[in-house]
Parts: structure tokens; C-alpha cells; sequence
């Protein structure tokens, strides 16, 4: 709605301005005004609805975007989900725990060998002993008999099968120096066989769990490729891909493969590949898709429990969800299923929270969170159940709110992870906002938005600027503590500029300007609230904003805009000030014939003020009947006193009214700072109407006694006149 350009030039003689805008106006007024020599246009500015409808703008005289008072919903107090309850956020806010335990990669059936053609009998080759243990999954003791069976066996065949069988024992023990170097030898040593086939597959796992699953992935896409149609290991290869594809956070993907329909899953890999398609929901955000799927497959067998990945998933998903009692029991399993791991104090943390959501005293989960703290010092644990004791102190009372502040500080100063130091330090702005040390959580929250420029709590960390920030303004504007409140305001300068703190505020800040001395940059202000505001808001920034302008020195601009005001509110209770600050801009940038001009409209306002300027103005020009009848007229001005006696009795000197000036002379010679000048003046007053002696007295008194030099040079020159019988000499 702003003009975008605006030129100027001559045409004929004339001058021609050219003004471009956004949209067409509406409609345009052009006044002349006389008194000053000048126009004024007043202009309805266009807007997207005008431009749209010109025919209905220009049969309703305008159609206008209204500046409503209406919730602003870009305003960070309302996006918050938290509003302004900061008690909400400290009782209720959890950054998000991230637990994520590698996958376990899913090997095929033990043994591979079995698969191996021409098939043997397992138990020839493999021994009963070593199939009991399989089910115990004692790999390394498997893999120690192996090595025995190995240096006896005479079979060829049941040779080759062992060898692979060790080595395959040690991938599922998660062994990587030995396997990673035996089952490339066993590749190399029978080439092209079922046999280097299953132990390069074997390699492809080593490396998928100890060096890069981004070229795991591309090894065994390569692999299954080649593997038959029917080999009993590509099920399970599939699932192996999709793993992977989760692996490296590619969920389409591994959606994408787990979705293959010409394969066929035996009861086993079907139940693996529900979990990953499981997984694969959790992973790409479905979360209620994922509740389902891990739901339906814990009620089919027990296999979540045994992956820690999906476990994980699960029990954040049951969390989320509010199903705390099953959460617990996912947690509990989790814990134990990674102890010793560094995500072990997240899942305790998880644990002690599901369990606090389900009901349990909070008295009876501070020594949970407790436990945390004492286990895993310096962990993430630690600092979450750090932030979480405080919380649940602060809002029960046991703590204060200056102890948990100081808590809050060094947590977020110490904290493992930013998000725990952004949750940390938002809380401490927020317990001193409670505690009512607004102004600190003001600074505190300001820091927090600089050091965290993409932080997960910009918005509530904003809303707690905003909504502490007018009552902040006020009381140190109130406390006269201008320059505190225009820093302040200018370091938050984007909320105003975005709308989201009131017009009220913005009246505060130009006031606080103008204390300070700095008209102009109070003008700016006032200026911009003309922009925004409704026309009430306008109607009252006016007077102030034309005062400002006044006091900064910008004349033209006191006229421009008192033009405008008198214009648009004409009837307004102000304009008798307004119409006084027009006058006296005029006067001071010299142009008193305008001003003149104003003060001949017989609707002029009149207020003592307004006739003091007009009499200064008309002394100013020798008018001086024009003085005497505003000093002395049917309505004499109301102010008093040595200056306005001066006005007068001058006015009436340089009018040859001597009579009437004397005793008005006479008061003033008895005031400073017109005692000489008023003596000087009684003087040649006496002296023009004949009476020499009184005014060589006058004279000879004020040479002796005047404190103002100019005078008294002045009084001894008209003595030495006089002296020399020269009184009829005549004076200009």
C-alpha cells in the first residue's frame, strides 16, 4: 500500500509530480490551501480487494482492508502449545529421546552349510552336541568343537561344510578379524561354488556390521542377483536388504524390497519380515501404523524382544502414544537387553518416565531418576534426569524457584547435548518469569534465541519475550528509564515490526524518545504507527508526532502534517494544539506572512497560547494595533505578566499611544529583565511630550544605576543631547 516511486519535473512552466503506487488509488482529493501557498492531496490508497473490484470500490467509495483486532496467528504465544502456562511447559516438555540400538542383522537358518548341494544329513557333519548348543546360541563353543572335527575330519565334504560352519559361528558371535579374513580365503579357495557363494554372503555381514552398511548394501543387492530362484537363503536375504536399507535411513527403500512378491517366506522370515515392515513404518513417521504392526506381532510371538532396534521403536511408539503401562515393560526388557551400551541411561530414563506418566507417586520416581544420575555420570541420562528432579521439585515446592534457576543455568551450561541445553536454560528464563524477575527473563530468553538460532524452542522461547515484553517496557519507561527501554526495544525491534506486540507499546517508546531529547527518531515512530494503526490510533498519534516534529526542527513537516490533521479530524478536542504548533513552526522557519494567513481565519481556535504566539507574531512585523487588540481587545489574552506587558506597552510606544504606555512602562521598570529598557523607553516618552526634566532624570538614574550597558550608552548619548539643548533634534 505504499507509494513505490515518485517524480517530479517541469512541464509548460508548471511543476508536475508523478506518483507511482502498488495498487490504483481509490479515490484522491486535492485541496488548496491558502493561508499557506499549498496543497494537499489526500489520497485513498488501492489494495488487492480495490484492484480486484474497481467497479464495487468506486460504487461503495472505497473498499477498506480493516486493521482488526483478531487473534494473529503467525504470533508465537498462539503456535505455542503452551501459551503462556510456562508451568505447563516445565511440568509437560520432553525433548525427544532418541534411542537407537544398531539392527541385528538377520542371518539365515543355522547351519548355511545345510543348504549346501548335495545335501547332508546336519547331524553327520555337525554333530548332536553341536546342535543342542546352537539352541543355547554358544557360538564360540560351537565354533571350538568345529575347530577339533576340523583337524580329524576325513570327509571332504563334511570338511568344507565345518569350515564354513566356524567361520559362520564366528560372524554370529560378532567376531570381524578372523571371519573377515577366513571367509575371503574360503572364497578364494573354492571359487564358483555354492560353497565360496554362501561365504562371501557370510563377508557381506561381517562387513555390514563392523565397516560400512552403504557398501554392504551394494554387495549383497550385487549377490542376490545371482543366487537361484529357489535357494532357501533368499528370504532372508531380502530381509537382510531391508535391514540395510533402514540401516543407512532409507525406509522407502526397504519398504520397497520388503514388498517383493516372488518370494516365498517360511514362518520364520515371514515373522522377521513383520518386524521390519514394522520398523520401516516407525522409521518413515507412521507411527500409528507402527503401533499396529508391533501390536498384532507381539501377539503372535515374542521376536520384538529379541532386536533391540525394534524394541526401542516399539516402546517409543507405545510412549507416544500414552500406553505407558506397556511402555514400561518394553523399557524394562530394553534395559536389559542393552545394558552396558551408552544408550542404557536413555532407556532408564524412559523407563522412569513411563512409569512416573502411569500413575506412580512422583516421590517414588526421584530415586529412578536418581539412580541415573549416580550410574552414568556426565551422560545424557544424567543431564535428563538432572533437568527432570528439578521439574518435578520446583512444581511440588520442594525446591525454590532461585535453586532451580540455578540449576537450570548449569545444566544448560553443561549439558552433553543442545537440545538439553536449550530445554535446560528456557526453563530458567521461565522460572524467573514466574518468580516475577521479568526483566532477567527477558535477558536470559534474549540469549538463549542468539546462542540457539536453530533451536527446537525458538517459539516458546519468543513467546516468552512477547509476553513479557510490554509490562517490562512500561515499568522502566514508568521509572523513567528511557534508555534501558529503547535498548531493550530495539534488540526485540522484529516482534514490532511483525506486528505482534501492540500499538500501546509503540506510543511508550516514542514518548521515551521524545524524554531523551530525540525528537526526531520519536517522529519516526509516530510516523510508523500511522502506517499500521486504525484510525483511532492515528487520531492519537497526531498531536504527539507533531510535536516531536516540532521540537526536532522539521517545520515543513509540522505544516505537511497539520494539514492533513486538520483535514481528516476536524472536529477534533486536539486541534487547538495542533493549530498552536503550526503557528509556531511557521514562526520559527521564518515564514510569518503564512503564518499571518492562519491566524486571520475567523475559525481559528483560540487558546491563551495561541494568542501569545499570534501577539509575538504580529510584534515580529510591526503590527502593532494588531498586538494591542489581542492584549487589550473584547477578548484579551489571559496570560499575565512582565512579557506580555512588554508586547503591549511596546506595541503602544511604536504606535505614538505614550499615555497608555507609561504606567505600563512604569510596572516594568520595577521587573527584570526589562527594568532598563523600560526606563529608557519612559524617558523618551516624557522627553516627546514635553517634559525634559523628568526625562533627563530618567536618564541620568538609568546611566548611573542600568545593569545592561547597551542601555546605559544609549541614556548617556540622549543626556549629552539634551545638555547641549538639542532635545528637539529629531530622533528616527
Amino acid at each position: 500500500e505504499k507509494m513505490i516511486r515518485m517524480i517530479s519535473g517541469k512541464q509548460a512552466g508548471d511543476l508536475l509530480l508523478s506518483f507511482y503506487f502498488r495498487y490504483p488509488p481509490q479515490h484522491v482529493r486535492v485541496k488548496k490551501i491558502e493561508e499557506t501557498a499549498s496543497i494537499m492531496l489526500d489520497i485513498q490508497l488501492g489494495n488487492p480487494l480495490s484492484a480486484r473490484y474497481p467497479d464495487l470500490s468506486s460504487g461503495l467509495h472505497g473498499l477498506t482492508l480493516l486493521n482488526r483486532k483478531e487473534i494473529d496467528f503467525t504470533n508465537p504465544i498462539y503456535v505455542s502449545n503452551y501459551g503462556t502456562d510456562w508451568k505447563l511447559f516445565i511440568r509437560t516438555y520432553e525433548s525427544p529421546v532418541v534411542i537407537r540400538p544398531h539392527f541385528l542383522y538377520s542371518l539365515p537358518p543355522f547351519p548355511l552349510a545345510a543348504a549346501i548341494k548335495p545335501t547332508a544329513e546336519t547331524v553327520d557333519w555337525l554333530g548332536k552336541k553341536n546342535i543342542s548348543l546352537s539352541r543355547l546360541q554358544a557360538w564360540l563353543q560351537i565354533a571350538e568343537n568345529l575347530k577339533i572335527q576340523l583337524e580329524k575330519e576325513e570327509n571332504e565334504s563334511y570338511r568344507k561344510r565345518q569350515l564354513l560352519t566356524y567361520a559362520e559361528c564366528l560372524v554370529r558371535a560378532d567376531k570381524y578379524e578372523e571371519p573377515y579374513k577366513l571367509l575371503q580365503q574360503i572364497t578364494l579357495t573354492y571359487p564358483d561354488t555354492a560353497l565360496a557363494t554362501y561365504a562371501d554372503i557370510l563377508f557381506i555381514y561381517v562387513l555390514a556390521g563392523h565397516e560400512d552398511p552403504f557398501l554392504a548394501a551394494i554387495e549383497i543387492n550385487k549377490r542376490q542377483k545371482k543366487l537361484p530362484k529357489k535357494d532357501p537363503l533368499l528370504p532372508y536375504i531380502n530381509i537382510f536388504q531391508a535391514e540395510l536399507a533402514l540401516e543407512t535411513d532409507h525406509p522407502k527403500r526397504a519398504d520397497k524390497i520388503l514388498a517383493a512378491d516372488n518370494i516365498a517366506f517360511p514362518e520364520k522370515a515371514d515373522l522377521l519380515r513383520l518386524l521390519r515392515q514394522a520398523d520401516t513404518y516407525f522409521m518413515s513417521s507412521d507411527t500409528i501404523k507402527a503401533l499396529i504392526a508391533y501390536d498384532k506381532l507381539e501377539q503372535k510371538a515374542s521376536i520384538i524382544g529379541t532386536h533391540p532396534r525394534s524394541l526401542a521403536q516399539y516402546g517409543d511408539t507405545l510412549y507416544n502414544h500414552q500406553r505407558y503401562a506397556k511402555a514400561v515393560a518394553s523399557y524394562q526388557s530394553l534395559v536389559k537387553l542393552i545394558n552396558g551400551t551408552d544408550l542404557q541411561p536413555q532407556a532408564m530414563f524412559r523407563l522412569a518416565m513411563s512409569r512416573l506418566h502411569n500413575g506412580e507417586k512422583w516421590i517414588r520416581t526421584i530415586p529412578l531418576f536418581s539412580q541415573i544420575r549416580n550410574a552414568f555420570p556426565g551422560s545424557e541420562g544424567d543431564f535428563r534426569a538432572r533437568i527432570k528432579i528439578t521439574d518435578i521439585k520446583f512444581l511440588h515446592g520442594v525446591v525454590s524457584a532461585d535453586r532451580a534457576a540455578e540449576i537450570y543455568g548449569q545444566t544448560g551450561r553443561e549439558a552433553n547435548k543442545k537440545q538439553l541445553r536449550e530445554e535446560a536454560l528456557v526453563k530458567q528464563a521461565m522460572i524467573q518469569a514466574l518468580a516475577g524477575n521479568h526483566e532477567t527473563s527477558i535477558t536470559l530468553a534474549m540469549k538463549i534465541l542468539r546462542d540457539f538460532q536453530h533451536g527446537k524452542l525458538t517459539t516458546e522461547t519468543e513467546a516468552l519475550i512477547i509476553s513479557q515484553l510490554p509490562a517490562v517496557l512500561k515499568k522502566m519507561t514508568g521509572d523513567k528509564r528511557y534508555i534501558d527501554a529503547l535498548v531493550l526495544a530495539k534488540q526485540n525491534r522484529k516482534f514490532f515490526a511483525r506486528g505482534w506486540l501492540g500499538i500501546d507499546l509503540l506510543f511508550d517508546l516514542a514518548h521515551a524518545y521524545e524524554q531523551l531529547g530525540a525528537y526526531d527518531r520519536a517522529g519516526r515512530v509516530y510516523q510508523y504507527i500511522l502506517d499500521v494503526a486504525s484510525e483511532k490510533d492515528q487520531e492519537k498519534a497526531y498531536v504527539p508526532m507533531i510535536r516531536a516534529l516540532y521540537n526536532s526542527g522539521r517545520y515543513d513537516l509540522v505544516e505537511d502534517y497539520g494539514d492533513q490533521y486538520f483535514s481528516r479530524f476536524p472536529d477534533s478536542p486536539a486541534k487547538a494544539e495542533v493549530y498552536l504548533l503550526r503557528i509556531k513552526a511557521l514562526r520559527a522557519a521564518g515564514e510569518l506572512k503564512a503564518a499571518v494567513r492562519l491566524l486571520e481565519r475567523p475559525d481559528r481556535p483560540s487558546s491563551p497560547e495561541i494568542e501569545k504566539t499570534a501577539a509575538h507574531i504580529f510584534f515580529d512585523l510591526n503590527k502593532w494595533q494588531k498586538v494591542i487588540t489581542l492584549l487589550t481587545g473584547k477578548k484579551p489574552a489571559s496570560w499575565a505578566g512582565g512579557e506580555r506587558d512588554y508586547l503591549l506597552a511596546e506595541s503602544l510606544f511604536q504606535s505614538g499611544q505614550y499615555k497608555k504606555a507609561i504606567p505600563i512602562y512604569t510596572r516594568l521598570s520595577e521587573e527584570k529583565p526589562y527594568t532598563d529598557q523600560a526606563m529608557f523607553r519612559l524617558a523618551e516618552i516624557y522627553e516627546k511630550i514635553g517634559k525634559p526634566d523628568k526625562a533627563l532624570n530618567l536618564f541620568k538614574q538609568l546611566a548611573e544605576k542600568g545593569k545592561d550597558s547597551r542601555w546605559k550608552k544609549l541614556a548617556e548619548e540622549e543626556m549629552e543631547i539634551i545638555g547641549l539643548g538639542l532635545d528637539t533634534f529629531e530622533r528616527n
